[in-house]
């Protein structure tokens, strides 16, 4: 019997019936003569007599198979194994990263395998819901395709057009060292570089030595273009460029992202994403506040866990406190392109419902000033009122007992803590780590609740102390009662600078100071001082669940990644003791009694009654927001103690390949998992998942917006004399030399005497504060993290700026006025 295994240059590119959307595409390829590796296809007709292991396989078919394999790898090398359905890959979707590929296949048995496996991957869970989701048949038909491996020292993608932006002036390519496997499954980060399609000017480039030249960048935009030309339509394609410099193509698809059909930014729609929130323009959402919690990019299991938590955090306390009526659910967070968002029209719904509401009050502490476009929802004024009156009661309640609430809450999370640590989590069935989970995320439900009700009141002790100062200190009002708070004892995030400055001193007095400057220093050494090892062990008690990033829950805390503490002690080892911590507080609360005696002096006699009587209960509430938020953080990273072990049994159930990849599950999926002992492959849906989360990394979303948002083109750095406008929350002047630090664990150094420049702050960013002579932050409002450190650092500081991270480079010299809100860019940076 004589199977029919084409090679790539004898397969027609017409018939994807037969060869499949990968195997089609590069027969075209190697027909326009494009450079791709020589290799066979095998075709649906032919895959379909494969089922099952390769022992049931007939046994004609499996000689013909493995004569094949020998004919095109003679002496063994490796080849590359790939599914081909004959569905994927064109105009409508592309099923990306939802197919098996096998590469560095040796051998016949190994082979076979492979082959099996991308036939196996039609039929996955992912590939069908995937299927359905693109209203594909839901029958797939395989084909598979075996070519040489290509000795890559370089590999990539390039896409004809921005696949982000629409932009059809633009080619961008990403690319890695070696193999290209896993920027393509998303699992690297590959060096981006945008090259103007016309001219082949680069616009972009990475920082540091590049992994492509410019002369195989011209090489691959071309290829790009001539895959454009000879399909009719913007080509995502992926290379590889071999230890000689030769340059292969190993796929062309259409780009297949809503940005490929050249949606403007100025226009409405975008792509969707797996995770994104069904919204209406009704809904006007902001990345302001809730981004201090959870910013940057979020992983699908802190999106989906946070789906599950916040309406028991949020609705059901509202019900609760007849905010809310039993059938009224809004929405409050919502996710895009992985970030997360508040919907300020639910928490407007839910403020106007408490007595003493200013909607001007609202939008400035969460929005930096009014509504853009002066739209807001009707709010009935006999409902609205009804429930003022009927809440009033509870409200003063609450406004009186939050202190014991949050000693009751801070003693359930020690003694739950104290619990979980006491349990061998790699002794618990799936079944019984599942129940742990949900535990887990029922409590932290419960004290996130604790946090809510502090943050509202906080918010509304601040505003109506802004309010009732405000005649007296005028158009500086804003920029100066920010003063009222600060240096005051016992706020938790300053405790964190105090403690890291008394670890310094004890490094100092113990000897061991020039060893945190050596490379992989580790600071829980069983050998080193006695002191030491008390005071860190101490520390890390009390500070060790917080951490950048600290409420998404890939990201490791700093008492499981020690790094970031021995960084921030080395950085105050040479502090002066004028600069300290502890000398910046005194002074601060010098500088706020001072104000509070101006201010008192120059009240009439009511207003000052007042002020006397609020101000005090507004200091304690600001200051109990920070200490309910480490409460917080501290409970929804109770599940660091079993994460460990629920990897492991993941790995052992074969459901991820690697241990990270349990972040790229769902709430569900891993619920549905453990609860039953589940032995799936989720791997090809990590995989797809991997790609579109570091797609986002790229996508830059306005700051507001109602509806789906619209990606936003880059914004132009800005130019000397320009001024960016925010919020003064700390105030003093200051003009310094700009530092932009998107994340510190990879940007910097920050030197001394620098102006910090940064997306949002939050506990990991405030051993920075010691360092900088001032702050400007795009996000952020009065009482985010980062206003209330700087405070209590004395440092000038504007946030809610939107784009100081893009208009401001490093090296500027800028200059801050933390009274009047601004921040003016004097100089660009010297040149090199």
């Amino acid at each position: 019997m004589t199977v029919h295994l084409p090679r790539l240059r004898d397969a027609d590119p017409a018939n994807r019936a037969r060869y499949g959307g990968k195997g089609a595409s590069l027969a075209a390829l190697v027909r326009a003569s494009f450079d791709v590796p020589d290799g066979f296809i095998i075709p649906v007709d032919v895959a379909a007599q494969l089922r099952g292991a390769p022992a049931g396989w007939p046994a004609d078919l499996r000689r013909e198979l493995l004569a094949r394999l020998a004919a095109l790898s003679p002496d063994y090398e490796p080849v590359a194994v790939r599914s081909s359905a004959a569905d994927e890959d064109g105009a409508a979707a592309s099923f990306a990263g939802q197919h098996e590929t096998v590469l560095g296949v040796r051998g016949g048995d190994a082979f076979l395998d492979a082959v099996a496996r991308c036939l196996a991957s039609a039929h996955s869970e992912s590939a069908r819901a995937y299927r359905e989701a693109a209203g594909a048949a839901p029958g797939a038909q395989m084909a598979v395709v075996v070519q040489r491996m290509v000795p890559a020292v370089a590999a990539g993608v390039a896409f004809s057009i921005d696949p982000v932006t629409g932009n059809r002036d633009h080619v961008v390519v990403e690319a890695v060292q070696g193999l290209g496997d896993a920027l393509v499954s998303g699992q690297a980060e590959g060096q981006r570089y945008v090259i103007h399609r016309g001219s082949l000017a680069i616009l972009e480039r990475p920082e540091g030595p590049a992994v492509l030249s410019d002369a195989q960048l011209a090489a691959i935009v071309r290829a790009a273009l001539r895959a454009e030309d000879l399909f009719g339509a913007p080509q995502d394609i992926e290379f590889a460029i071999d230890d000689r410099g030769a340059l292969w193509l190993l796929q062309s698809r259409p780009i297949t992202t809503a940005a490929a059909t050249a949606p403007k930014p100025d226009g409405l729609g975008g792509w969707y994403n797996e995770f994104d929130t069904p919204t209406s323009d009704a809904d006007l959402w902001t990345s302001a506040n809730v981004q201090e919690i959870l910013p940057g990019l979020l992983t699908p299991l802190t999106i989906t866990t946070f789906n599950e938590t916040v309406p028991r955090a949020y609705t059901e306390d509202y019900h609760e406190l007849g905010l809310l009526a039993r059938d009224e659910n809004p929405i409050f967070m919502g996710c895009f392109y992985n970030r997360a968002f508040l919907n300020m029209e639910a928490t407007r719904l839910v403020a106007s419902r408490v007595l003493g509401f200013r909607e001007g009050a609202l939008e400035q502490q969460y929005l930096g000033g009014p509504i853009e476009d002066g739209w807001r929802t009707p709010l009935p004024r006999f409902t609205t009122w009804r429930r003022r009156l009927l809440t009033a009661p509870r409200m003063l309640r609450l406004m009186a007992t939050l202190d014991k609430q949050a000693d009751r809450a801070e003693r359930a999370v020690f003694d739950a803590e104290r619990k979980v640590r006491a349990v061998d989590p790699y002794a618990l069935s799936s079944a019984e780590l599942q129940r742990y989970r949900e535990r887990i995320l029922d409590f932290a439900a419960r004290i996130s609740r604790v946090h809510l009700r502090v943050t509202g009141v906080a918010g509304a002790g601040y505003d109506n102390v802004l309010a009732l100062v405000r005649p007296v200190l005028g158009d500086e009002a804003e920029g100066r009662v920010p003063t009222l708070f600060t240096g005051l004892p016992g706020v938790e995030s300053a405790r964190i600078s105090l403690d890291l400055w008394e670890l310094s001193r004890v490094a100092i007095e113990t000897g061991i100071a020039g060893r945190f400057r050596e490379p992989g220093f580790d600071p829980r050494d069983p050998a080193l001082p006695a002191p030491w090892q008390q005071r860190y062990t101490a520390f890390i008690e009390r500070h060790g669940h917080r951490g950048l990033h600290e409420m998404e829950v890939a990201a490791k805390t700093w008492r499981w990644d020690p790094a970031p503490v021995v960084a921030m002690v080395a950085s105050y080892l040479d502090i002066d003791p004028d600069h300290a911590p502890p000398a910046v507080l005194a002074r601060q609360e010098a500088e706020r009694l001072a104000l509070t005696r101006e201010i008192d002096a120059r009240l009439g006699f009511a207003q000052r009654r007042i002020f006397r009587w609020l101000l005090p209960r507004a200091q304690g509430w600001v200051a109990l927001r920070e200490r309910t938020k480490s409460i917080l953080v501290r409970a929804a990273r109770l599940g660091d103690w079993h994460l460990a072990a629920i990897q492991a049994r993941l790995l052992d159930l074969g459901v991820i390949r690697e241990p990270d990849d349990i972040f790229f599950l769902s709430h569900e999926e891993l619920s549905n998992v453990l609860a039953n002992g589940l032995r799936v492959d989720l791997s090809a849906r990590v995989l797809a998942r991997r790609r579109e989360y570091e797609r986002n990394r790229h996508v830059i979303l306005p700051e507001r917006f109602r509806g789906r948002p619209v990606p936003l083109p880059p914004a132009e750095a800005g130019h000397a004399g320009d001024v960016l406008k925010g919020t003064p929350v700390s105030p003093g002047r200051v003009t310094g030399r700009a530092r932009v630090i998107l994340d510190p664990q990879v940007d910097g150094p920050l030197q001394p005497g620098e102006i910090l420049v940064a997306p949002v702050t939050d506990a990991g960013w405030t051993p920075l504060f010691a360092l900088a002579a001032g702050l400007v932050v795009d996000m952020g409002s009065a009482l985010s993290h980062g206003s209330t450190v700087a405070r209590e650092y004395g440092l000038p500081a504007v946030v809610n700026v939107r784009q100081g991270t893009t208009r401001i480079r490093t090296g500027d010299l800028i200059a801050i006025d933390g009274i009047a809100g601004t921040v003016t860019i004097l100089e660009e940076p010297p040149a090199a």
